[in-house]
């Protein structure tokens, strides 16, 4: 190999070297400001760990989008924990405790995701949308959480609650820490410095009428 070949063969070498060690950017979706909306409403929950982990790397400083976005773990989660229980079913066919009680924890699990449809509607997508129904939220997360309680509550098998436990807890885990948020809203508005109000009336659609409006 004569001397000019030697040479544009190095520089190629080196350039291709060079292209094979850089790192790609990465874009700057943590900012300071994005820090301080997530230890504001990470503040009011019980697991600060599990909410910063959820919420750290979601590229939004928007409250109401990180809120959402709490929820929406904690739906998605739920939607696993049935996967899970459909799995483990079969193996307990001739277990009849067993199977009533998985049984019951897929109707627990899929009245929370009934309770999740009212949720969305409810939150809608904006902080003035999600304080106009604040108190309805709140009831509707309360409702997700205690219905996953229940589950857990009526297994009494101890080898079997700690399998139900293992494949549907984290559903539980989250949506406990949007019931914590919904708790402590006042606290996250007034630490962010957000003006608007909460609600608290019931503003839920499906609410029985008044007693007077079956007295005319």
């Amino acid at each position: 190999m004569n001397t000019p070949i030697k040479l544009t063969f190095l520089i190629l070498c080196i350039a291709l070297t060079a292209t094979a060690f850089v790192v790609p950017a990465k874009r700057a979706d943590v900012t300071p400001e994005h820090d301080k909306t997530v230890a504001g409403i990470c503040s009011v929950v019980e697991d600060k760990n599990l909410c910063s982990i959820t919420l750290k790397t979601v590229p939004s400083n928007d409250p109401a989008f990180l809120v959402r976005y709490l929820a929406t773990a904690a739906e998605s989660s739920v939607k696993k924990g049935l996967n899970f229980l459909s799995g483990i079913k079969p193996k307990y066919k001739g277990n009849a405790f067993a199977t009533n009680c998985i049984t019951g924890c897929e109707k627990q699990l899929n009245n929370a995701l009934e309770d999740f449809a009212d949720f969305w509607k409810a939150a809608g997508e904006n902080i003035t949308s999600m304080a106009d129904n604040y108190f309805t939220c709140k009831k509707k997360m309360t409702s997700i959480f205690t219905y996953q309680s229940t589950c857990l509550d009526d297994i009494f098998d101890k080898t079997l609650l700690k399998e139900v436990q293992g494949g549907i807890g984290l559903g539980k885990r989250m949506s406990g820490e949007s019931v914590d948020v919904f708790a402590g809203m006042d606290k996250v508005f007034n630490t962010l410095n957000i003006k608007t109000k909460l609600n608290q009336q019931d503003t839920d659609s499906l609410l029985p009428p008044p007693l007077s409006f079956y007295y005319h």
